[in-house]
């Protein structure tokens, strides 16, 4: 396809349900519109508007959506959709922010990628390395890159802090560029390369030409899937994007509104980033409980005091869904064991790991509780607080469940005593 079609087949995909959101991500399809529930804030797509609409009453019930839930929300009006929109939005009291272009430029034909410079290794990156390089090939400048991004105004198609919740890795589907002068990160450039048809660049923290040339660069070169490139931005930034080749589509403007209702500081669930969260948490269950993975070491922790053991399987009766039983009585101590507004950490041993409040998951109209569960499926899933003092380790060779800390102990002996037996180790 050429940019035009391409164009029209994004534009086609507005107000669409995805296949796939974030974790701890909502999505409501509220036709002709899908509603997005962040927890901290919420967005509204859709495909442009039929003829005959009533704005007002579909404006009205998105509000009070959004109000059920104390989210801000941002409607972004394109160009060509109806021009009634805006002011329909702001009748309802939505602010109205500043225009910007949107920008497509074609992914790179292989005779072009021939012609740009050679790729600098990422092997043995060093930290001072002069340039545009990618984040995951100088990761000791990474909580830099962090300050920056965060620190720099927008506004940008998908902000940094948002698209870092989101889950951003270095598997492919996010490309996060770094500028280092006299080995500090003084820029950041970031896109999302799993939104088709297009890779969204989410956002430049600065507009410096040659800046934002090697990162669309990088970024058409990269993209395993070859799609275009797609952005947002005025000013100097919409300068420097059509130098680097890319073209107008049409306009955006942001409208913003919030209810009364004060948000929520946190999303209710969320991906854990190998930076600030799942290493260093893994570090310290490693050091506090003496941590020995092994298919054959066992017990793999020094259980810590209090704590009891059951055995997965020593009981002597039918249970249909054993794994889904153990997870409710988990659950459930979760919840009367921890603080109000205190998070619980899921981590799965060498694979992603998930945050959540369990008084915000697990409900109807909320998102699921993120991960695999309690029940050890091949592999140490833990349930536990940042702070370590209570939770639940399961141990997928010895076929054993440890829970410790006195609050969620008491809340899940007789629930899983009934369920599995007796503890088989017990330290008080």
């Amino acid at each position: 396809m050429d940019l035009g079609e391409q164009w029209a087949q994004w534009n086609g995909l507005r107000g669409k349900v995805p296949a796939w959101h974030p974790v701890g991500v909502v999505v409501e399809a509220d036709a002709p519109v899908v509603r997005r529930h962040y927890g901290t804030h919420g967005t509204v797509e859709h495909a442009p508007l039929a003829p005959g609409t009533d704005l007002a009453a579909m404006v009205r019930r998105q509000q009070e959506a959004f109000a059920e839930r104390g989210e801000p929300v941002e409607w972004k009006v394109y160009g060509h959709d109806s021009p009634d929109l805006g002011p329909a939005l702001t009748a309802a009291g939505f602010a109205r922010g500043p225009e910007r272009s949107v920008l497509i430029v074609g992914g790179l034909r292989p005779e072009e990628r021939e012609t740009l410079p050679s790729e600098v290794p990422e092997r043995a990156p060093e930290p001072h390395r002069q340039g545009v390089h990618s984040l995951y090939g100088v990761r000791e400048q990474a909580e830099r890159a962090w300050q920056v991004a965060v620190e720099s105004p927008g506004p940008h198609a998908m902000p940094y802090a948002e698209m870092t919740a989101d889950g951003a890795s270095n598997e492919g589907d996010v490309f996060i560029e770094v500028l280092l002068e006299d080995g500090l990160v003084t820029a950041v450039a970031w896109a999302h390369g799993d939104e088709q048809p297009f890779t969204v660049v989410g956002g430049l923290t600065s507009d410096d030409e040659d800046f934002v040339r090697a990162c669309t660069d990088r970024w058409r070169r990269l993209n395993w899937l070859r799609c275009p490139l797609l952005a947002e931005a005025d000013g100097p930034l919409r300068a420097s994007l059509l130098k680097a080749g890319f073209t107008e589509a049409t306009s955006v403007r942001s409208y913003h509104w919030s209810p009364p209702r004060a948000p929520e500081p946190a999303r209710p669930a969320q991906f854990l980033d190998w930076l600030h969260d799942d290493g260093p948490l893994w570090d310290r269950f490693y050091a506090d409980f003496d941590f020995k993975p092994s298919t054959t070491y066992r017990p793999a922790i020094t259980e810590p005091s209090p704590s009891a053991v059951w055995n997965l399987h020593s009981h002597h009766r039918i249970v249909p869904d054993l794994p889904a039983e153990l997870d409710a009585i988990v659950q459930r101590g979760l919840l009367a064991a921890t603080e109000p507004g205190e998070f619980v950490y899921w981590l799965d041993w060498q694979h992603d790991g998930y945050r959540y409040d369990p008084r915000r998951v697990g409900v109807p109209g909320r998102p699921a509780v993120p991960g695999l569960g309690t029940y050890p499926d091949g592999d140490y899933y833990l349930h536990l607080t940042h702070d370590l003092r209570l939770g639940t380790f399961g141990h997928p060779w010895e076929q054993t469940l440890t829970v410790w800390g006195p609050a969620l102990l008491n809340a899940v002996e007789g629930g899983l005593t009934d369920l599995l037996g007796e503890p088989v180790r017990r330290r008080d």
